[in-house]
């Protein structure tokens, strides 16, 4: 039994890309204990069950038993998921991943959040906002060199944002500073946001420049210079119709929903008050760190795209 468990414990290190020393930090040995463990030698039992949750098998897995295979956790969300109501979805989704978050800070030091963590995430995860303070968010963020994890723990102002840092670093992926620049030269003109918030909150369709200006009490002159510069970011679409009277130009919101999630973290970028229910920081490297390769190329594009 003891070759078929040392066998087995080889054979799942090597199928998830680890080291003896990494498996040993996972489980609080060293890495002479692994070697010991593959070469014949058993595992004390108390540990069993650790590092059959560190191989991702169940403890029957490790022995080699069909049965004991690792679930399919995609396949086993997606069913959970559709035994629930779907208008209770989001929210539901939102608590499953709320109620586990503190499980990224899990350590080989510390294989449990501590009760200290435990009591605050219960204490408040009811609440998004401070009592006090009621404009300032109660925020939680983790930052590895894997990514982060912005949020608004609570069921009063569920936040949520996962972000894994691309294998070629964020950078890559953002705009050029001039198209940024454009976007939140036209988000400052009069009128801007006004006339966003009003479009978001109609059913989708074109709307005159006069139509817009009614509806949000704006000048025709404002609602002209917001929609144009907007359009030219594609915050909205622009088209023209041919009318009896002359060509008319109309305008939509894009076909996104980005607004809300800008706003909201335009806000978070803003926020005055450091109200932070957790915070996690163990990133090693700066959180905006291209190399000098990285940086030449995202310029040399853009300078091919001004072309």
């Amino acid at each position: 039994m003891e070759n078929l468990l040392s066998k087995r414990i080889a054979e799942l290190r090597r199928e998830r890309g680890l080291t003896q020393e990494q498996l040993g930090q996972l489980v609080g040995v060293s890495a002479q204990a692994v070697s010991k463990w593959e070469k014949g030698g058993a595992p004390d039992v108390e540990l069993l069950p650790v590092l059959a949750d560190r191989l991702g098998v169940t403890i029957d897995g490790l022995f080699g038993r069909e049965e004991g295979a690792a679930p399919d956790m995609g396949r086993q969300l997606g069913r959970w998921l559709q035994s629930v109501p779907q208008e209770e979805r989001l929210m539901r989704l939102f608590r499953l991943l709320a109620g586990s978050y503190l499980s990224l800070c899990v350590t080989p030091q510390n294989l449990e959040p501590t009760s200290a963590l435990k009591v605050m995430a219960e204490s408040c995860y009811a609440e998004g906002l401070l009592p006090d303070t009621p404009d300032t968010w109660f925020r939680s963020v983790v930052v590895t060199d894997e990514g982060l994890l912005l949020g608004v723990i609570a069921e009063n102002f569920p936040l949520y944002l996962l972000l894994p840092e691309p294998p070629e670093s964020y950078e890559v992926h953002f705009a050029s500073d001039a198209e940024y620049r454009k976007l939140f030269s036209a988000l400052s003109l009069e009128g801007s946001l006004e006339i966003l918030r009003y479009l978001y909150s109609q059913k989708a369709n074109y709307y005159t420049v006069s139509a817009i200006a009614k509806r949000t009490g704006l000048s025709k002159d404002a609602v002209e210079a917001a929609v144009q510069a907007m359009a030219a970011c594609h915050l909205l679409r622009e088209k023209s119709l041919e009318m009896e009277e002359g060509t008319m130009e109309v305008y939509m919101i894009h076909d996104n929903m980005a607004l809300v999630p800008f706003l909201y973290f335009a806000r978070w970028f803003m926020e005055e008050g450091d109200a932070w229910y957790y915070g996690w920081d163990v990133r090693e490297r700066p959180i905006l760190a291209l190399t000098e390769e990285q940086i030449q190329r995202k310029k040399e594009q853009e300078h091919e795209k001004e072309r």
